[in-house]
Order: structure tokens, then C-alpha cells, then sequence
């Protein structure tokens, strides 16, 4: 059997070391960009099986839910986590049944939970 895919769009290299590295261990083939546009060309290229994406980038602290939107729209069955620094209540003026995502997930990542939600999704 196939490993499960997951791509990790995050511009913190250690984010995307520590969570590819953890994930990795747990047996998922781990992709991994440092941008947006990155992260959305690779989508066709490894067809990932669920998307770990950071909220703010250096261009725009709202640009990963952005992204997630605009991955949802070519890709709606593609299940996404965001991850966030701060707390998305109050840090961000946004609705949040606007927001493309599955699962919100707080830096710093709680591995168990993180490695459970996976679970319940791929």
C-alpha cells in the first residue's frame, strides 16, 4: 500500500522540519513548500491526501486562508489544517465559516492531537 500523503506549506523552516520529521515517523510521505505558490503547484504534482497550511507569510498575514480557499476551489475534497501562531478569534477579522479549512491547529503543535486529527481525516 501507498504511504498516505501530506503536503506542509509554512515559510518557518522548522516548522516544516519538526512537523515533516514527526509525520514522517509516523509513516506519511511528507512534501513540503515555503511558499503559497509552492505549496499550490505541488498539489498536482504529489496529489497530497490532506494539506498543512500556516495562516500568515511575509506578504499578507491572512495569505494561508486565502490559499486555502483558493486550493478548496480546484481541489474541494482536500481535507486542511491551518496552523496559527495566535489566536484566530481575536487576531483576525475574518467569519470563520468563511474559512476554507477543516481544522485549526495552534503553534505550537500539540503532536499527539495533531497526529490524532490526521487520523480522523486520511
Amino acid at each position: 500500500m501507498d504511504k498516505q500523503k501530506i503536503l506542509i506549506i509554512d515559510d518557518d523552516e522548522d516548522i516544516l522540519e519538526t512537523v515533516g520529521a514527526l509525520l514522517s515517523h509516523e509513516g506519511y510521505e511528507i512534501h513540503s513548500a515555503d511558499t503559497v505558490e509552492k505549496g499550490k503547484a505541488m498539489i498536482d504534482e504529489v496529489s497530497p491526501d490532506l494539506v498543512l497550511l500556516d495562516v500568515m507569510f511575509p506578504e499578507k498575514k491572512t495569505r494561508g486562508f486565502e490559499a486555502a480557499g483558493e486550493i478548496k476551489e480546484k481541489n474541494p475534497e482536500l481535507p486542511i489544517f491551518v496552523f496559527t501562531a495566535i489566536n484566530r478569534e481575536y487576531a483576525f477579522d475574518f467569519n470563520k465559516d468563511d474559512i476554507c479549512a477543516e481544522e485549526f491547529i495552534n503553534k505550537p503543535v500539540e503532536t499527539d492531537k495533531l497526529v490524532a486529527l490526521i487520523k480522523n481525516y486520511i
